[in-house]
């Protein structure tokens, strides 16, 4: 890949805001949507991408539900790592991953195997938009929304009970 290629790239996303903003038109281009109860009515924005579902109470983000999730890895990497999968004629490895992108070699395994998941056997196809295939992707583990607390059903003491029955 050409240097000019590279910094063309990284004036288009500079940043983690510019690729959130960026993937976010991309996965809600009709308005922000739930990952857990697909409601869009009532989402109240946060700040820094956050966002909250007042209906299933579910605070999220754009890497929520997606591949991107449990990843500290800032999105611009991740679409970068992205376009070096589908311009790289015969592929590429973990190893010159993380020397583009300056992370540790497992980050990249990590980030390649969350790609190849998501993208099945597409990767070969030429014409490919990877990034509505990899946002349209949803790994096994669902976004649930958060479960309603119980309440206690502690059993009372013996003596707790007998001062309880005493005071009535």
């Amino acid at each position: 890949m050409s240097l000019e290629t590279i910094s063309t790239f990284f004036q288009l996303f500079p940043d983690e805001e510019t690729a959130r903003t960026y993937l976010e038109s991309r996965l809600w281009p009709k308005g922000v949507t739930c990952p857990a109860c697909a409601g869009q009515d009532r989402i109240t924005p946060g700040k820094a991408g956050f966002h909250r579902c007042n209906k299933c109470q579910l605070d999220f983000t754009i890497r929520t539900g997606t591949i991107f999730g449990r990843s500290h890895i800032p999105l611009h990497k991740w679409l970068y790592v992205m376009y070096l999968l589908v311009t790289d004629r015969k592929g590429i490895s973990s190893r010159q991953i993380a020397e583009e992108i300056c992370v540790q070699q497992k980050s990249a395994w990590f980030m390649l195997r969350r790609l190849r998941e998501a993208c099945g056997g597409e990767l070969a196809k030429p014409r490919l938009d990877m990034i509505d295939v990899v946002l349209a992707y949803r790994p096994e583990s669902k976004v649930k929304p958060p479960k309603e607390r119980k309440k206690s059903t502690k059993r009372l003491s013996d003596a707790e009970s007998k001062k309880r029955e005493s005071t009535t």
